[in-house]
């Protein structure tokens, strides 16, 4: 508590303006990201709208909730890695909830392998996360929000999506996969905001684009050097 109640966590999700934080904080041309999921992965799937900064929505729906203006709210932690860009962020993510909330976060750091015990065993209040997808497709974003999956550090979890990802699994039409995903993931992000989508990563490379070839953009930033040739 008061993160039991989904009508706080979407509030929360609401007042974070994240083009703000990829423009002033980020800088590397991220993309500010309304579901857990990249565009494109898979068979060109394309990730359900999630909750856009509307501070207005989440002050009636923190008010619904019974906290007025933030009033009654309790101080409550953002557990955040000890890095400069990291610490930005929270800086960041702190102000937006108090200007659009009136609700007071602090900020606690922690090192690598603390913050990942504590993330784990659900330590936290909220928590900064990431996540890589270890093959081209949405089921490595989305599965891990099942019940029983070891990466679920969230302490959310429901029987309806987790037989939206069985279901998927069952798919073989890429289409119809598309269409179950899309409604897991809504759930997730938008009728739940069991999670808060802040910005998708990128891929940085440098090379002299006028000698080699073979260098391509793609999701999972894989680029092995059989592809490549010198000009």
């Amino acid at each position: 508590p008061p993160f039991t109640d989904p009508r706080v966590r979407q509030a929360f999700a609401l007042a974070v303006d994240k083009k703000r934080i990829v423009q002033n904080i980020t800088q590397l041309g991220e993309v500010a990201a309304h579901g857990i999921t990249p565009p494109g992965a898979g068979a060109n799937y394309q990730p359900p709208a999630g909750l856009d900064y509307d501070p207005v929505k989440a002050r009636e729906l923190l008010a619904a909730a019974g906290f007025p203006e933030g009033k009654g709210f309790p101080l409550v932690e953002y557990l955040h890695l000890p890095l400069p860009v990291e610490r930005n962020i929270a800086v960041e993510l702190q102000a937006m909830w108090q200007k659009n909330l009136g609700v007071t976060v602090n900020l606690q750091k922690q090192e690598q392998k603390i913050w990942l015990s504590s993330m784990r065993s659900l330590d936290y209040d909220l928590c900064r996360s990431s996540w890589v997808g270890d093959y081209n497709d949405p089921g490595t974003f989305l599965d891990m929000f099942t019940t029983d999956n070891g990466n679920n550090n969230t302490g959310w979890h429901r029987a309806t999506y987790d037989e939206l990802i069985a279901a998927a699994a069952r798919e073989g039409d890429p289409a119809r996969r598309n269409e179950i995903f899309t409604k897991a993931e809504q759930m997730l992000v938008r009728d739940e905001a069991a999670v808060l989508p802040v910005y998708y990563y990128v891929g940085v490379q440098f090379y002299h684009g006028d000698r080699l070839t073979g260098v391509r953009a793609n999701l999972i930033d894989d680029h092995p050097f059989r592809c490549m040739a010198w000009k």
